[in-house]
């Protein structure tokens, strides 16, 4: 909780972002999930070519090779493995406060970048269920997704895609759910974390949840996962609202802290911070 509190210390404005006017109703959850193996074949995984135009649109830029700010990923990314190691976690929440932090804008750069290293697979996880956004980020419309695990259509392995980089697997989510928190407490997510973390050490699952404030989604879902990243975005995040989510996540394994657009900027870390 010290991050938090450090944090707290520079928070300053909240902002706003964009809803989405079409939601539907949860799909069933009683249905057991067939558990697959300990391994996913990242080779063999549907290869969907993310657009270029998206990527740039949403500064996805640990996707772009020629982006300077590629190093703060990195710099994130090792600091994060470190703990990892240390801990022995796989399966990571990434969220923020309230809305416009940049928790998306950070799971999907911090998932490319920990594909880069050779040591770990990664798999990147749309669970924000309120507003999904991975595929919009990325410019992808997946044939099948997370709704089709949750109707028992699907098995784990049939949703994921490649975005053509090497290590790296997507699941996306494209269904709003009004009873979203009860699907991230249930049984079948459950069943799905358990199968993620079932693949052990080496691969990495970065997953994009809602804001803690925005309802009761990160708590509930909070004790499948092994830990949370908290997002924080510089003169978005207001001192009060830091205060409450340290409240909120007192309880929960929090790694650290992103302070996401800062206007400091060195060579060593861009536009991006962390503590």
């Amino acid at each position: 909780m010290r991050r938090i509190e450090k944090a707290i210390k520079g928070a300053g404005n909240s902002g706003q972002t964009k809803s989405k006017d079409k939601e539907m109703s949860p799909v069933p959850i009683s249905e057991d999930i067939e558990k697959v193996g300990r391994e996913i074949d990242f080779a063999n995984l549907p290869v969907m070519i993310p657009d270029e135009d998206s990527l740039e649109k949403f500064r996805v830029v640990a996707a772009q090779h020629d982006a300077p700010e590629r190093s703060a990923y990195k710099v994130l990314r090792t600091r994060l493995l470190q703990r990892l190691r240390a801990s022995r976690f796989s399966v990571i929440g990434v969220t923020g406060a309230g809305p416009s932090e940049g928790k998306t804008l950070t799971a999907i750069n911090l998932a490319y970048s920990l594909a880069q290293d050779v040591n770990h697979k990664v798999i990147l996880v749309d669970l924000d269920l309120r507003r999904p956004s991975v595929h919009e980020y990325l410019g992808l419309e997946p044939p099948k997704d997370l709704s089709d695990i949750l109707n028992g259509s699907s098995k784990l392995e049939d949703v994921l895609v490649s975005p053509n980089v090497n290590r790296l697997a997507v699941m996306t989510n494209q269904t709003h759910y009004r009873d979203s928190s009860d699907i991230l407490s249930s049984p079948k997510m459950a069943d799905i974390i358990q199968q993620l973390k079932d693949l052990g050490p080496k691969t990495i699952t970065i997953v994009d949840l809602p804001p803690v404030l925005a309802g009761d989604d990160v708590i509930a879902f909070s004790p499948l996962v092994d830990a949370l990243l908290l997002v924080v975005g510089q003169g978005r995040c207001r001192r009060e609202d830091l205060k409450e989510t340290q409240e909120l996540l007192k309880d929960t394994e929090v790694l650290g802290v992103v302070l996401n657009g800062t206007r400091e900027k060195s060579a060593a870390t861009g536009y991006y911070d962390y503590y």
